[in-house]
């Protein structure tokens, strides 16, 4: 089974620090690839080789312009490789009401405010369906 962090958002500097993230957490560089809206990222996602067998851990942004991420949620909603999509929402809203609506959808792990922190990566590694995605 192959991993890939799928980094979504119209900041680069937010990519960038994420990036750095997850490599300190142990997750190799060409397993990390950034976005910088949903058509991007869809676009990637549809012309990914459903064979290959991989799953997507996808950090997404909620306001972005053209796609936002609750567009990108809709869009993705029913793709043949959504089984393979994990979602965590990583946003600078602090409206209740979206994290709320975060949990309505079934791909959606979690909800983090922007920027990640250590602590939260490291929570990471201790989910069940993120196991293989950290190198020990």
């Amino acid at each position: 089974m192959k991993n890939e962090v799928l980094l979504v958002d119209d900041d680069r500097i937010f990519n960038i620090l994420h990036t750095r993230l997850f490599e300190k957490a142990g997750v190799s560089l060409p397993a990390i690839k950034s976005f910088k809206g949903g058509h991007e990222c869809i676009s990637y996602l549809d012309g990914h080789d459903e064979s290959a067998n991989t799953t997507f851990l996808v950090l997404l942004d909620i306001t972005m312009p053209v796609m936002d991420g609750w567009d990108l949620l809709e869009e993705m909603k029913n793709r043949s490789y959504m089984n393979n999509v994990l979602v965590i929402m990583v946003t600078s809203s602090v409206d209740g009401a979206d994290k709320e609506r975060a949990k309505t959808y079934d791909c959606v792990l979690d909800y983090a405010e922007k920027p990640l922190s250590w602590q939260f990566i490291e929570q990471l590694k201790s989910r069940e369906k993120l196991e293989g995605l950290f190198q020990k």
